[in-house]
């Protein structure tokens, strides 16, 4: 992943609620299987095994934060671990092919969480973060991104 892609997801995480991480978290993890698939053509095993870690990262990261009071939990930590096995096959097969699976599955939990997002109406969970505003000025081939400096974000005594 590349630090500029980076950059834009950490922006993201600070003005995001829980809704939006979880769906910032399968956008992460998409971006992963991508990096996978790139190291695969290219017989970057290495490559292929640093995206598979971070691809699992992202899996068991989902599977922590499940809330077993809800039926579904059970479901989705089953999913996920599912998902993991197969991340485990494409190094010991050395193929894309169950990557591929996985993400097509992955992409249907991702749109009904985007539906759900849809509801939640709740603020960004990070408080203390600096604000972004976009659209004041424009760049020569993108969005130019204001920060926010005004106000203090540190311990004051």
């Amino acid at each position: 992943m590349t630090k500029e892609r980076k950059q834009e997801f950490t922006r993201r995480i600070t003005q995001a609620n829980r809704s939006g991480l979880v769906l910032i978290k399968f956008e992460i993890l998409f971006a992963y299987f991508d990096d996978i698939c790139q190291a695969y053509e290219e017989k970057n095993e290495q490559e292929m095994k640093k995206g598979v870690r971070h691809a699992d990262a992202v899996l068991k990261s989902f599977q922590e934060t499940l809330d077993f009071q809800y039926e579904m939990s059970a479901q989705l930590f089953s999913l996920y671990d599912f998902h993991r096995r197969q991340l485990a096959k494409v190094l010991i097969q050395n193929s894309v092919k169950e990557l591929e699976q996985s993400r097509s599955m992955l992409q249907k939990t991702y749109e009904a969480f985007v539906e759900a997002a849809k509801q939640d109406q709740s603020g960004p969970l990070m408080r203390n973060a600096q604000q972004v505003y976009a659209g004041y000025t424009y760049g020569k081939h993108d969005l130019n991104e204001s920060y926010d400096t005004g106000s203090s974000r540190g311990f004051l005594a």
